[in-house]
């Protein structure tokens, strides 16, 4: 490895970032149960909407007052989420709501956290993860519309947030590993991987990209440090359909150091397994964690499908990122903070700089 590249980052990740999974089954403080006082503001929250008629498309941050459990979630996202780089909040009632009620409810909760930011381009803030029995493995399918194993990646925005409406009939397992342990893992086995790691890798935009975004990205660093700040971003998938539609396979030695972030997430111990309860909520930093899921089996009428909402949040000041590891750029002002933006959007222009809005 070159020592001489200052960019790359010569000692470990020794923060609550750089966790083990083993360590974390055994210290399941990630995992924060609803109070009952949460529990009756929720209730109250979801009356309020039921007597005002609302909808997705009209509900505001006033309608989600939460006035203890808002200060929960604050304290949440910038400890589990921001430190460690996940967590789970459990026991929300959710056979007192509706599908739609539960949506509003979990698009407030955002309110308390960050910014939605759209999940395609139809500018579908609220996510719907269901299997819609698509071939993962073809070119510009999106692996939520699938029932197949998804690989650890992570997603376009700085924190994704899942809900469990409702649970698969087998599998679906979800899993987490932390990107600074993996970092950790090729400094200490495979240091000569990081100068290709932070070059970074071109990445296919599975036909999500407006107008004024090329079809396949310029290269994007997995790994990436701003002030001795590390982030990871990864999605394996995203980088072998870019070689295809470039016809630029990736060299022995490229494909060599993805390989091993592979089976490094995959070592026993080392990644965190849980299987989801309706009504949990399931939280991840998308710079320093990565996550999965198991291949899963639907039962076969459609009201007992597996169905997750997800969120895709940008949050102001999260963390510092460099250009082109979030891919901002300057004559659109966009950068991947913001999501999938429509087809047919105008440029953005976000003003001021992405990284502190």
């Amino acid at each position: 490895m070159d020592f001489a590249d200052k960019r790359i980052l010569t000692t470990p990740i020794a923060d609550e970032s750089a966790w083990r999974g083993a360590d974390m089954a055994q210290s399941p403080g990630w995992l924060h149960r609803l109070t009952p006082t949460y529990i009756d503001e929720i209730d109250r929250a979801v009356e309020g909407l039921r007597r005002n008629g609302r909808t997705l498309e009209t509900v505001t941050r006033a309608d989600f007052p939460f006035p203890t459990f808002g200060v929960f979630l604050k304290r949440f996202l910038w400890h589990d989420i921001a430190g460690r780089g996940f967590g789970i909040v459990r026991g929300l009632p959710r056979e007192r709501y509706t599908d739609d009620e539960i949506g509003m409810l979990f698009w407030g909760i955002g309110f308390h956290m960050g910014i939605g930011v759209s999940q395609n381009p139809e500018g579908h803030l609220l996510g719907h993860v269901i299997s819609f029995g698509e071939d993962r493995n073809a070119l510009d399918v999106r692996g939520y519309r699938t029932s197949a194993k998804l690989n650890y990646h992570n997603d376009p925005s700085d924190v994704v947030g899942l809900l469990c409406l409702r649970k698969s009939k087998e599998g679906g397992l979800s899993s987490v590993v932390s990107g600074m342990t993996l970092y950790n893992i090729v400094l200490q086995e495979h240091p000569e991987y990081l100068p290709v790691l932070y070059r970074g890798f071109r990445c296919d935009r599975r036909k999500q990209n407006p107008w004024f975004l090329a079809p396949v990205s310029n290269r994007v660093p997995v790994f990436s440090q701003v002030d001795g700040e590390l982030s990871i971003r990864y999605l394996r998938i995203v980088i072998n359909t870019a070689c295809i539609k470039l016809n630029q396979p990736l060299s022995n030695f490229e494909a060599e150091a993805l390989d091993f972030i592979d089976t490094a997430a995959d070592r026993p111990g080392v990644a965190l397994h849980m299987a989801f309860e309706e009504g949990d909520m399931q939280f991840v930093n998308n710079y320093t964690a990565l996550h999965a899921r198991t291949a899963f089996v639907d039962y076969d009428e459609p009201e007992r499908k597996r169905h997750l909402l997800r969120l895709w949040l940008k949050i102001p000041g999260f963390r510092k990122l460099a250009d082109d590891f979030i891919e901002y750029e300057e004559s659109s002002g966009w950068s991947r903070r913001e999501g999938f933006l429509p087809h047919d959007a105008p440029m953005p222009k976000t003003q001021p700089h992405p990284l502190f809005v």
